[in-house]
Formats: structure tokens, C-alpha cells, sequence
């Protein structure tokens, strides 16, 4: 996907709010803002959202010497996600459809915002699993993990890769071979090898690095190895908008997991604002 004209404005504003959190001087921001500015005016016109975002928070770490501003809020998010998913894991296996439940449970993560500073309850949790999909093509899904051998799961947030384990030990149980593939660094609120631990990822799943610096899964800036299990594997399943804004043109079939948290995003998909979405692409 390309970035689109709505993007733009709202690039600067998220740069705002980091460095507002980050506690940088009004005038220096103003300053950072500027080569900000300079830095998305070098990108070429046909990149996604998320390759300037990792120019652009990639500039910020330079002129501020923080390479990961928001692993406080990372560490809130896993704390809090991990407070949500027992209740969610006893639900699943009283279920008479565990996978589906599974499916919105995983998406879950992607409906709620960690990177607010906000409490959430227990029955938060619950309700989730009552959501409709606005576009559900779960009966494709469920066929085709039934079919496959082998998973690629592209995760999106920390605190939401806790949702994600609840939907890999689920395929995991189904006899699955299951590859796990995290951000290769720090990128805004992105989840990385040290998330995915927390939640013991590793200790179902094969856990590997995209190679991205993005917060998405541009294939110009993947590993070979990643490129060669992203190929190969049976069934891809892809967390949240930013690996979305990377991957809809991909030259695959690929199961999208995500909220349509924008309007450029809405619109290309022909949804209303906040829907939640399990589609194959």
C-alpha cells in the first residue's frame, strides 16, 4: 500500500506525541519536527506507511540518542495483557469452537490500545470473544489450517503478542509447526525477541526476526531466511494494520487479523472505521 495524503499529517502528529512522552523541550521538538519533515520528503512516493515510519522514528533516535523510546510503555502493555489471558485461555478450552475463539482472541489485541496508559478489567476480555467479524472468512481459514503443515504467524504489538500466543498454542495443539517472526529492533511500540519471550513464544513456537526495522513486514527489507519460510509456509497469518499497509499486494495468499484503525485503511477495504476483520488477501 502506498501512502497516502491522509498519512502525512499523521506521521508529524505521532512524532508530536513520542516526543511529548519522551519529555523533549517544546523547542527542540520543533526542531526534530523539521528534520522530520525533511526525512518523509526523501522518501520515495510509492513506499507504505510503515518504511517512513522506520525512517522517520529511525531520525528521532538519532537526534535524541533513545534507540527505543516506548519500551516503557512495551513493558506496561506485556503486563497488562498478561493480567487478560488466563481468563481467556479457560474460556477457550471449555469451547466448543476453540479456534475461532482463539482467532478473536488474537485479534483482541489488536482492539486494544496498550499504548494508552489505561486499566483493563478482566471482563474487558470477555466480551471480546462475543465480536463479530465485519469480514469473516474464517470457514477459508479454518479449512486451510486443518490442510497445512506448517504456519507463519507475522506478529504486530507488544502487550498483543500475548493475544497472538493464545491463537499459536492453539494451532500448536492442532499439530502445527509454527514459526513466530517479531521485529528485528526497536520500532515505536512494535513487539520484539523480548516480548515474544515473555509471553514464552519461543517455548511453543519456532521464534525467529523479519529483519524489518519497520512496523511492518516490507519484503525489500527481509532476511533470506524469513523470505524463504514466508514463501514456503502453508498458511501466513498477518497481526495488525502495519504488516496490512506491507503486505496486500504481497504474491501470496495471506490471512489478515486486524482492526481497520484508520480511514485510509476503512476505505480500501470497504468497512466501516473500527471494524474488525479476519480476511484472506
Amino acid at each position: 500500500m502506498r501512502t497516502q495524503a491522509e498519512c502525512y499529517p499523521c506521521f508529524l502528529q505521532q512524532v508530536v506525541n513520542t516526543l511529548e512522552m519522551m519529555g523533549v523541550e517544546h523547542q527542540r521538538q520543533c526542531g526534530i519536527l523539521r528534520g522530520v519533515m525533511k526525512t518523509i520528503l526523501r522518501c520515495p512516493e510509492d513506499w507504505s506507511p510503515p518504511q517512513v515510519s522506520a525512517e522517520v522514528y529511525g531520525y528521532i533516535a538519532e537526534e535524541t540518542g533513545v534507540k527505543d523510546p516506548f519500551r516503557e510503555k512495551k513493558e506496561e502493555s506485556n503486563r497488562i495483557a498478561a493480567t487478560m489471558i488466563p481468563v481467556l485461555k479457560e474460556m477457550i478450552e471449555k469451547s466448543d469452537t476453540p479456534l475461532l475463539d482463539a482467532v478473536k482472541a488474537a485479534i483482541a489485541g489488536n482492539i486494544i490500545d496498550f499504548g494508552v496508559s489505561h486499566s483493563f478489567e478482566i471482563e474487558d476480555s470477555k466480551a471480546i470473544l462475543s465480536l463479530p467479524l465485519v469480514v469473516n472468512h474464517y470457514p477459508f481459514f479454518e479449512e486451510e489450517i486443518k490442510e497445512s503443515t506448517t504456519v507463519l504467524y507475522l506478529a504486530d504489538n507488544a502487550g498483543e503478542i500475548g493475544f497472538d500466543s493464545i491463537l499459536i498454542e492453539q494451532l500448536v495443539k492442532m499439530g502445527k509447526e509454527v514459526t513466530v517472526a517479531v521485529r528485528s529492533a526497536p520500532i515505536i511500540n512494535d513487539a520484539t525477541l523480548e516480548d515474544a519471550r515473555f509471553f514464552g513464544i519461543e517455548k511453543m513456537a519456532k521464534l525467529i526476526t523479519s529483519g524489518s526495522r519497520a512496523p511492518g513486514t516490507p519484503l525489500s527489507m527481509v532476511t533470506p531466511q524469513f523470505r524463504a519460510i514466508f514463501d514456503q509456509a502453508h498458511v501466513v497469518i498477518s497481526k495488525g494494520q502495519g504488516n496490512f499497509e506491507t503486505l496486500d499486494d504481497a504474491q501470496r495468499p495471506i490471512y489478515f487479523l486486524l482492526r481497520a484503525k484508520c480511514r485510509v485503511i476503512a476505505e480500501l477495504l470497504g468497512v466501516d472505521l473500527g471494524s474488525i476483520l479476519l480476511i484472506k488477501r
